[in-house]
């Protein structure tokens, strides 16, 4: 019995034993960390922009090809501007039947100063009669009838030459304001048909064209990508997360998908403000410490930006980690929890400020 009763103490010791959790166990470290972002991008022009279309249109004309040098004001590309033609050219000949009618030789203007001449001559023989028939009513030589008709037919003259006059003034300015309403629309006529050429706003160079000779643009579409002629710089898309913990000046460590294993630096020299919603990112730019030779706008890029390092860090694993904050401590044989306070994050360490000492034995279940 005594056997049995052994027997059956040392197998509940060992089923114990062997149910208990088994953990792995290290000590903090001091050493160097470094903690860095991880972002991926491509290569493109500095103060690149797109060269969007103002109207639907066949590309009737390319007077540039890829990688050409630009200046401001240079047409790039030439749209199918047939009716554009046809509304210049409609508002030309309004142009020049406004300019006659508003010329000295102008038909109705003439036609009036012809008016104004007859109702002058009338008003000047009425206004004659109407003094003669004035000295005779003083005389009794002709009646009171007489003299009233000889006085309304004089001021009947008057008003319609008055009237004249006026409809030659009006007249006049109309013809002006036509003029200069044909001129404004002429003006307008060949703004709309400059829309038709694509131009340069910047001296640069063609770096995409998307449309060739004969395509249908519509109105909005991109039809090049023009840039700076001399400088190429680094576009990284950043996360929302982790936008706060970049810097102008930062060191950036960046591979080209052309160049596998080859590590080039550059450093952070612009921040966009704005949150992109295609992308659902941040754009930072970067520029190369060095020149790289061969590089082609638009080539893909893997970086890591490096935000924080220290010569000296009390370090624990990430797999010793217990949520946000917090690790399994062995004190004197007794497991105990005890939040921490992080700084640096590596893709394999965590910087500890508070909360524990080189001496602290951590452990992780296996």
């Amino acid at each position: 019995m005594k056997r049995t009763h052994i027997a059956i103490v040392i197998f509940i010791m060992l089923y114990i034993t062997g149910c208990a959790p088994k953990y792995d166990e290290t000590n903090p470290k001091i050493a160097p960390v470094t903690e860095a972002v991880f972002a991926s991008g491509s290569i493109e022009p500095q103060d690149a922009y797109m060269l969007n279309s103002f109207y639907d249109g066949y590309l009737a004309k390319s007077f540039v090809t890829e990688n050409d040098v630009i200046h401001t004001g240079q047409v790039l590309f030439r749209l199918d501007n047939k009716q554009p033609l046809v509304q210049v050219n409609q508002a030309k000949n309004n142009l020049d039947i406004a300019r006659q009618n508003a010329s000295g030789s102008s038909p109705a203007l003439l036609q009036i100063k012809a008016q104004i001449d007859a109702a002058r001559a009338k008003l000047q023989n009425d206004s004659v009669n109407l003094i003669r028939y004035q000295k005779l009513y003083t005389t009794n030589s002709v009646s009171k009838q007489d003299y009233d008709n000889a006085k309304l037919n004089y001021e009947s003259s008057l008003s319609s030459y008055t009237a004249t006059v006026e409809n030659y003034h009006s007249t006049q300015l109309k013809v002006k304001q036509d003029l200069d309403n044909s001129v404004a629309q002429l003006q307008s006529a060949e703004a709309s048909d400059q829309y038709y050429e694509l131009m340069a706003v910047a001296d640069g160079r063609v770096y995409q064209i998307f449309k060739k000779q004969g395509d249908l643009v519509k109105k909005g579409e991109q039809v090049a990508q023009l840039g700076n002629k001399d400088s190429l710089v680094i576009t990284l898309d950043i996360d929302e997360n982790t936008i706060k913990k970049i810097a102008f000046g930062q060191k950036v460590l960046v591979e080209l998908n052309t160049q596998k294993n080859t590590t080039y630096e550059a450093s952070i020299s612009k921040i966009y403000p704005h949150f992109d919603d295609k992308t659902q990112s941040y754009k930072v730019e970067a520029k190369f410490i060095k020149q790289v030779p061969g590089l082609i706008a638009g080539t893909q890029l893997q970086a890591n930006i490096i935000t924080a390092t220290k010569d000296k860090a009390m370090l624990i694993p990430h797999t010793y980690l217990i949520g946000n904050n917090a690790v399994l401590v062995d004190k004197n044989g007794k497991h105990d929890t005890v939040r921490i306070v992080t700084g640096i994050v590596s893709d394999e360490w965590i910087e500890v400020l508070q909360g524990l000492s080189i001496e602290d034995k951590i452990l992780k279940q296996k």
